[in-house]
């Protein structure tokens, strides 16, 4: 009997979202198989072409310890609208090949639509720019990436490799003006440490100096309590 093809597995394959045995499995598979591999291109080109941020400018060194301290110090903000919900799409809007459609599904899993049809807008989008988030001492396997645009308040935060949060917590988004966090979106990750929430903010992303991520207490907290898991300059212009 024909081996089977490894179709449903090349998106996650190329996102690093497989386990050992299953990397193991598709690239065993994509030795004797051109079909595949052809499928394996596709969604190299896909990816490459969608998600793909400049090397990250470190931030001044003192303005980085001025935001980390002052965020693990504050123990009250003032409190924030929580994130408003888009109406979600129809239809997957027009125009989106299936190599698109293929990659986006496999980042959110096929479940959020909300989250897919604003990907789909930002990364149209010719102004938008994405951001590198980097996972800290606390979490050095995460990582993450912010897709956004300075015509709209809305984001996508894509985060992979994060742990779960503690028992009895939630990961919880911040934004840092002048060192005060803005409480933001509460999320969890995915078995595979995956999350892509939506995250809304009052203000352009790029008068915003600093996106963190912190575990709070289920519900959130209108000031941060737990240690930062992820961080990310947004100061000075827009990657692009």
């Amino acid at each position: 009997m024909q081996e089977r093809h490894v179709d449903e597995l090349v998106d996650a394959y190329m996102l690093d979202a497989l386990e050992p045995d299953e990397v193991d499995f598709v690239e065993g598979h994509l030795e004797g198989c051109g079909r595949c591999r052809a499928l394996v291109d596709e969604a190299r080109a896909t990816r490459d072409a969608l998600l793909v941020a400049p090397p990250l400018a470190t931030p001044p060194a003192a303005l980085r310890t001025r935001v980390l301290a002052r965020i693990t110090e504050e123990e009250a903000a003032a409190a924030a609208s929580r994130p408003q919900q888009l109406i979600p799409p129809e239809e997957t809007p027009p125009g989106a090949d299936n190599a698109f459609k293929r990659f986006v599904r496999s980042v959110l899993g096929g479940e959020d639509r909300h989250a897919e049809h604003l990907l789909h807008e930002l990364l149209a989008d010719p102004h938008s720019s994405v951001w590198q988030v980097e996972g800290t001492d606390q979490a050095p396997g995460a990582s993450g990436k912010l897709i956004g645009s300075p015509d709209r308040h809305d984001a996508v935060l894509v985060v992979s490799g994060l742990g779960q949060a503690p028992q009895g917590h939630e990961y919880q988004v911040w934004f840092l003006r002048g060192g005060n966090p803005l409480p933001n979106i509460l999320f969890r990750v995915d078995r595979r440490g995956h999350a892509v929430p939506i995250v809304h903010v009052p203000a352009p992303l790029p008068d915003f100096d600093t996106i963190a991520v912190t575990p709070e207490p289920l519900g959130g907290s209108t000031g941060p309590t737990g240690p930062i898991v992820l961080a990310g300059s947004l100061a000075g212009t827009m990657q692009t």
